[in-house]
C-alpha cells in the first residue's frame, strides 16, 4: 500500500518592528514557500492475519462449510511493492496461507495451501491495471494463474473494477479433474467513515467460462459484502484491525460441489502496512 505523506514547511519570520523615525512600523515581506513533498519509500507493504470463517475461491466453498462456521481458517498473508524509477509503474509480490486442520496436509502439519504472486502495476490518477502471475500450491500440486486486474478508484462512482482471472494451468484444482477457464468478476464498493471506523459495503459478480468448477459456465456467484477497519493506536507501526460478513448466492449448475447455494462468511484480522 502506498502512503503519501507530505511535509509542511516551517517559515520561521523575524519579528523586526522598525522604528522609524517618522513613527511608523514596517515588517519585511514574508516570501511563500510552497510545502515540500516528502519523498515516497521505494518499497512500501503490509502483512495480515486472518481468521475466516469459509475458505471461498470464485465462489467455490472449499471446505465445505456451508451455513455452517464449524470448517474456519487462518490465513496470514503479505504483499510487498516496489515503485520503479518509471513514474506510475510498481512491481507487486506477495504471498498468502491457508492453515487449518480440515483435511490430512500435503504440505506439512496444518499448512494446506501456499500461493505466491509476482506482477506490474501502473497507476494514473484514479486508474490502475495490475497483471499478476500466480502459483497456487495444494494438493500436491500447482494451479497457475494470471490475473488482469483494472480499477477507478473513485469512490463518487462507487469505486468500480474488473477482475479477469485466468487459469493456466489446473494443477490440483477440483480434486484433480479442473480445466483451464476464465472467470470476469466486476466489483463496486463505497468507503464512508463513523468516527475512526471505516466502513466498506461492496457488491461482486461472478461469471465463468464453462467447466471451470466443474460445471456449466455463465452465471456463478453474487457476493454482497459488509466491512469495516479501525486503526489500532496501541501497537508501534501501522495496524488496523478488520472485519466483516459477506452474503454469499452461487449457482449450483456453475459451482456444483458447494455443499449450500446460499450462506454467509465472516472475516476479523489485524493488519501491519509500512
Amino acid at each position: 500500500m502506498k502512503s503519501l505523506r507530505a511535509l509542511a514547511a516551517l517559515t520561521v519570520g523575524t519579528m523586526t518592528v522598525g522604528s522609524a523615525f517618522a513613527g511608523t512600523t514596517t515588517a519585511p515581506a514574508q516570501k511563500e514557500v510552497a510545502p515540500v513533498e516528502e519523498e515516497k519509500p521505494a518499497v512500501t507493504g503490509w502483512v495480515s492475519f486472518d481468521l475466516n470463517s469459509h475458505f471461498i475461491s470464485y465462489g467455490s466453498d472449499v471446505w465445505g462449510g456451508g451455513t455452517s462456521w464449524g470448517r474456519g481458517v487462518f490465513n496470514p498473508s503479505g504483499e510487498l511493492t516496489w515503485a520503479s524509477p518509471i513514474k506510475g509503474l510498481s512491481v507487486v509480490a506477495g504471498t498468502w496461507w491457508d492453515v487449518n486442520n480440515n483435511a490430512p496436509s500435503t504440505i506439512g502439519g496444518y499448512l494446506q495451501e501456499v500461493d505466491v504472486w509476482a506482477g506490474l502495476s501502473y497507476g494514473y490518477k484514479d486508474f490502475s491495471v495490475t497483471v499478476l502471475y500466480q502459483a497456487w500450491n495444494y494438493g500436491g500440486e500447482t494451479e497457475q494463474i494470471l490475473d488482469v486486474a483494472l480499477k477507478y478508484a473513485n469512490n463518487n462512482f462507487l469505486n468500480p473494477s474488473l477482475v479477469i482471472h485466468n487459469r493456466v494451468d489446473p494443477g490440483a484444482a477440483e480434486g484433480g479433474g479442473g480445466k483451464n477457464g476464465t472467470f470476469f468478476v466486476p466489483n463496486i464498493s463505497y468507503n464512508f467513515k463513523i468516527w475512526k471506523f471505516t466502513i466498506t459495503p461492496s457488491a461482486a459478480l461472478g461469471l465463468c467460462t464453462e467447466d471451470f468448477h466443474g460445471g456449466g459456465g455463465g452465471y456463478a456467484y453474487t457476493a454482497l459484502g459488509l466491512n469495516g477497519s479501525v486503526p489500532i493506536p496501541y501497537l508501534p507501526g501501522n495496524w488496523e484491525l478488520h472485519g466483516g460478513v459477506t452474503y454469499y448466492n452461487t449457482n449450483d449448475v456453475v459451482i456444483p460441489n458447494n455443499v449450500a447455494n446460499n450462506f454467509v462468511t465472516g472475516n476479523i484480522g489485524i493488519k501491519l502496512s509500512f
